[in-house]
């Protein structure tokens, strides 16, 4: 008979579990709704023509604490008056204990049955076992097989006692890389579990052991240091699973003897072999490639073929939602934060936070941060984490060697996204211009070997048509390098030194501040700026560009050494090195630039806004004229272009030429409109322009957004299926918000 705890499911698992257990006892459909503090509604059905039940759903540990709040649920009863009440609870109930309830809830409850205790509900379970498979987690937890995980002969690891396997199913929320990892296990016998740091690789390797053992293998036998203790326990008898965690080293590849890499390959050639026999490993991505590049025979063994990559895709928006809510329910959060963090929602926004990752709420918890701040700030310390998570990488990028940790420094000052022969190109000078400083010299196979560690765990390769384009793995690693750069300026300054393309100096480099706070930008004050000076004139003469253009259906390309788009750039990071450097930027600028359509207007407007006319020869008058005259320019390009005639105290070309040209645009770009949203938009836009520009007539433009409104008003009920496709889309949306919400507030209590 199953004997399931069902405290091991939160709340909101609970409910839905009792609702799937009674539409399969019923056979009827039952609602669900979210969180009724005042109704006293969890689920609720027809079991007949106008005769209404309600079920309650109750997730306690005692009967004393069951009692007290079923009597605080009297009175909602007594208002709801349903026909039939149905109560389901974690708790093991006594005959005298159901027989005390019935009375209490007389006459709503009409049969004992209806009160259904922890031996209840497993005796429902077992009659609908396809239910069970629905809550892995439940399963996972049963008694027997987290005996035959304690009882296991080999069992003398800490990681594995019972209460820390007790926790890892509390907190897990099934996802794909699962069933993917149990599919390559059961091809392959074995499979290394692998990605980058935090995002979850021994819980899953866990979570797979548990599966299997809870599916009938005999014994469990946890791998550690090395290969001898893997080979003794191998018993030919047996259904075994071994587990190597982190058989490369827990943060960095650990070089160990060339026994270790034959002894680690034979074993699993000796467990393909075997029809009884699984392997589970788990490493970092980084790790795997770096031990590759030193054991030739891992190499050649070919053994990433049954790899196991957890990628963050694989976490849904629900899925972060419910990792979240287990650590929030596990921790012993005081609930006044807890209450202040539901208050405003805050959780919608770490899951949808771009730096989401689980290592990250797990050092929130084990830092308990809400010991030192108050609980109306909690929710913005939380974000703070997500914000700038350098917990996750700081320990792994200091464990890299050297070489590759100047290699990835290198790709953080271009930007995180370019061709890869110019990220190669960039590192290649670097060595040569700081070899002095760091002792680094380039090597083409060495080179490789870097670029392989940090593939797929710090960087990523795309391949855009004939271009292969670097990049980032995760937004917050290059947070975690402007972070690191700002903590050691003596590398800072090796970037400026031994930098080779000219968006290298300000990428990720300001004199401003303002602008780097927040981590957003490393800060170099004025003893910088000889350094500075000097890798802008040397990279300005060589012309060395690495920025790239997107271009139609998808292509990209790198674009040329336009001295605008450099400049305006640069003025903007390094404002204060141009005011105390006069005519700096002046001196370098061909003026005549302004004119090329090749570079956006934006660039050029902003420049000129920038430059000091009183330093260049002519006026900024005629330049802004040419662009007026030659081009077609949005509503948004005309704000900059008059903020930037009254900045530069041109105002004497607003005539009625330039009124007219700016009625002209703007009607061409309020023609093309297709959308409400881009109406409501203009009408703000044309009130801004409004202000800067108190003369103009602007009539005729509201008549020509009022127009458009019409015309996108037929369009939409003309096009019915569109409106109806996106209904649907915004409906799937809301409610899958809904049932977050729902899911979330049931962690308040008052």
């Amino acid at each position: 008979m199953l004997n399931y705890d069902f405290r091991i499911l939160q709340p909101s698992e609970f409910e839905c579990f009792s609702r799937d257990l009674l539409q399969a006892r019923e056979k009827l459909f039952i609602e669900s709704f979210a969180d009724g503090r005042d109704k006293g509604i969890d689920l609720r059905f027809a079991y007949s023509k106008d005769k209404t039940c309600i079920v309650q759903c109750k997730r306690y540990k005692e009967w004393n604490e069951l009692r007290g709040k079923l009597k605080d649920e009297l009175e909602k009863v007594k208002r709801l008056k349903p026909q039939r009440y149905i109560i389901t609870t974690s708790v093991d109930l006594t005959v005298s204990q159901k027989d005390e309830i019935v009375t209490l809830f007389h006459p709503y409850i009409i049969a004992t049955a209806d009160v259904l205790g922890r031996k209840d509900l497993n005796n429902i379970l077992e009659q609908y076992s396809y239910i069970e498979k629905n809550y892995h987690k439940l399963w996972l937890a049963s008694t027997n097989v987290l005996n035959t995980i304690i009882n296991s002969a080999t069992l003398n690891w800490s990681a594995f006692e019972l209460e820390k396997i007790e926790k890892d199913i509390r907190l897990y929320v099934e996802n794909e890389s699962l069933n993917k990892a149990l599919k390559i296990l059961k091809e392959n016998h074995y499979v290394i579990i692998s990605g980058i740091p935090g995002i979850g690789k021994t819980t899953l390797a866990r979570m797979l052991v548990y599966t299997i053992l809870a599916q009938g293998y005999e014994e469990f036998v946890y791998v550690t240091d090395d290969m001898d203790n893997a080979a003794k326990m191998f018993n030919k008898e047996k259904r075994q699973i071994f587990f190597f965690d982190d058989f490369l080293g827990s943060n960095s590849f650990v070089q160990q003897s060339i026994s270790f890499e034959n002894k680690l390959v034979t074993f699993i050639e000796k467990v393909i072999k075997s029809k009884n026999k699984l392997f589970v490993l788990s490493t970092r991505e980084y790790v795997l490639s770096e031990a590759k590049a030193y054991y030739e025979k891992l190499a050649m063994s070919n053994i990433d073929i049954a790899k196991c990559t957890i990628e963050l895709e694989y976490y849904t928006k629900s899925i972060r939602a419910r990792i979240l809510y287990n650590h929030l329910a596990e921790a012993n959060i005081p609930q006044n934060f807890i209450n202040a963090f539901l208050d405003k929602r805050e959780y919608r926004t770490i899951i949808n936070h771009k730096n989401f990752n689980p290592r990250v709420i797990e050092s929130i918890i084990k830092e308990q941060i809400w010991e030192t701040v108050d609980a109306n700030i909690f929710a913005s310390k939380v974000k703070d984490f997500f914000d700038n998570p350098i917990s996750v990488w700081q320990f792994a990028f200091e464990k890299l060697d050297i070489e590759t940790r100047y290699v990835l420094l290198v790709l953080g000052t271009m930007g995180g996204n370019v061709r890869l022969d110019d990220f190669q190109e960039a590192y290649k000078h670097f060595c040569m211009h700081t070899s002095n400083e760091i002792r680094l010299v380039y090597d083409d196979v060495k080179w490789r070997q870097s670029l392989k560690i940090l593939t797929n765990c710090f960087v990523k390769i795309e391949y855009r048509k004939d271009t292969c384009i670097v990049k980032m793995y995760n937004p917050s690693i290059a947070d975690f390098i402007i972070f690191y750069l700002n903590k050691s300026k003596t590398t800072a300054l090796q970037m400026i030194n031994g930098a080779f393309f000219i968006e290298q100096l300000y990428e990720v480099f300001t004199d401003n501040k303002d602008a780097a706070k927040g981590n957003n930008y490393v800060f170099l004050d004025e003893k910088y700026f000889p350094h500075i000076e000097e890798s802008f004139k040397r990279i300005w003469k060589e012309k060395n560009t690495c920025h790239l253009k997107e271009i139609f259906f998808e292509d990209i390309k790198k674009d040329g050494f336009t001295e605008t788009r450099i400049l305006y750039e640069f003025k903007k990071k390094f404002s204060v090195f141009c005011k105390n450097k006069v005519g700096f930027v002046e001196k370098l600028y061909d003026k005549d630039e302004l004119k090329w359509q090749t570079v956006k207007i934006s660039q050029r407007i902003g420049l000129m806004k920038l430059l000091d006319w009183e330093l260049i020869e002519g006026s900024a008058d005629g330049y802004i004229t040419t662009i007026i005259e030659n081009e077609t320019l949005d509503t948004d390009e005309w704000i900059e272009v008059v903020d930037t005639i009254i900045s530069i105290k041109a105002e004497n070309i607003i005539n009625d030429y330039f009124y007219d040209k700016l009625d002209e645009d703007l009607k061409y770009e309020i023609g093309h409109f297709s959308d409400q949203s881009e109406c409501d938009d203009e009408y703000k836009k044309i009130d801004s322009l409004k202000k800067l520009l108190p003369d103009w007539k602007w009539y005729d433009i509201y008549d020509k957004i009022s127009y458009a409104e019409e015309c996108i008003k037929e369009k939409e009920e003309n096009n019915i299926e569109s409106d109806t496709e996106f209904d649907a889309w915004q409906a799937q949306y809301e409610k899958e918000n809904a049932q977050i919400d729902e899911m979330f507030e049931a962690l308040r209590k008052f």
